[in-house]
């Protein structure tokens, strides 16, 4: 399998381009090493929601999420949702940004030779390096590896999320593992959900006006609608699909459930994007904000000059797909 590895512009920002005889990826560095294009050559099919009339440019330091471009695959680090760090030493009570930090840091270019690119960012809330690694390891699979090490000299909780916006339709679907029957809501009192932590059955649900609901579909942007759910936080899963258009194309995430133990699905029906996207976010706390994940203890810990390491991939295809959807 051949790799090319080549500069390139994206909307003004210097990019990169990874790409070989299936699959075409887009990375911007300087814009929190998003990953502003997955596109799949054998049915000319983008999977990464674009910009669309909102500009694309570099973000100040704390910028909120939903005001800026809200394209693409952002990384999520160390928290999502702003809230002091928890966390003890003399960080301990720092502001930490909406959607975490790394997201508008620019990260250093470390290699992009040998069918792979790596880039990394160290924080400044707290003492730590991300570094993320890219490469194919299938002509229809992309691999993302990340390594954080903890250059503080106190114990350092995290919460990482991955956090791509894939384009859907209204025939797309969202499929989790047979396992889940239920979820969590994450969004209080918003769009219909009631409270947080309010569980509803997966996929064939009620929502809280008593009206029949199918959680998995995705419906169109002229809704104006949006819901964030969690799998319970002990039904460790290790992976998600995604179905667009009656199986013209359909992708399928997988990490290691001990390394990254919970899971958020966000969909958006036109409240924040002119398309309808959704977001499926294998994490490592639970749920939203690391200070509500340290409350529940249930969050990663990295102790001083230690490292963690984790992989996700994504698989592409095109035709029937290798999992099962539900009825």
């Amino acid at each position: 399998m051949n790799t090319t590895i080549q500069p390139t512009r994206w909307h003004d920002l210097n990019a990169w381009v990874l790409e070989n005889d299936t699959l075409r990826t887009i990375i911007v560095p300087e814009l929190g090493a998003k990953l502003v294009s997955l596109f799949d050559k054998r049915n000319q099919l983008e999977w990464l929601v674009g910009p669309g009339d909102r500009p694309f440019r570099k973000v100040p330091y704390g910028a909120t999420f939903v005001d800026q471009d809200m394209s693409g695959w952002d990384e999520m680090f160390p928290t999502i949702l702003a809230c002091n760090y928890p966390g003890p030493g003399d960080r301990h009570d720092a502001t930490l940004p909406d959607h975490g930090e790394v997201w508008t840091l620019p990260w250093s270019l470390n290699d992009a030779s040998e069918g792979r690119m790596t880039l990394s960012v160290e924080g400044q809330a707290l003492p730590y390096r991300l570094t993320r690694t890219v490469d194919y390891i299938a002509a229809d699979t992309l691999r993302l590896h990340y390594e954080v090490i903890n250059l503080g000299s106190d114990v350092m909780p995290y919460q990482w999320a991955a956090h791509p916006q894939f384009v859907c339709d209204q025939e797309a679907a969202v499929v989790l593992p047979a396992q889940v029957t239920t979820v969590f809501n994450a969004i209080d009192e918003l769009w219909g959900w009631g409270p947080c932590e309010t569980p509803y059955p997966w996929p064939n649900t009620t929502n809280a006006d008593g009206n029949a609901f199918r959680l998995d579909r995705i419906g169109p942007p002229a809704l104006k609608r949006a819901r964030k759910f969690f799998v319970l936080p002990d039904e460790r899963v290790n992976w998600a699909g995604l179905i667009r258009q009656s199986g013209r194309g359909w992708l399928q995430m997988q990490w290691d459930a001990q390394q990254v133990p919970y899971l958020g699905v966000w969909v958006d029906e036109g409240v924040y994007n002119p398309e309808s996207v959704a977001a499926l976010e294998p994490m490592t706390g639970f749920y939203d904000s690391l200070i509500i994940a340290w409350n529940k203890q249930r969050v990663t810990l990295l102790e001083p000059g230690a490292t963690h390491e984790w992989t996700l991939t994504v698989r592409i295809g095109t035709g029937q797909q290798p999992f099962p959807v539900r009825q």
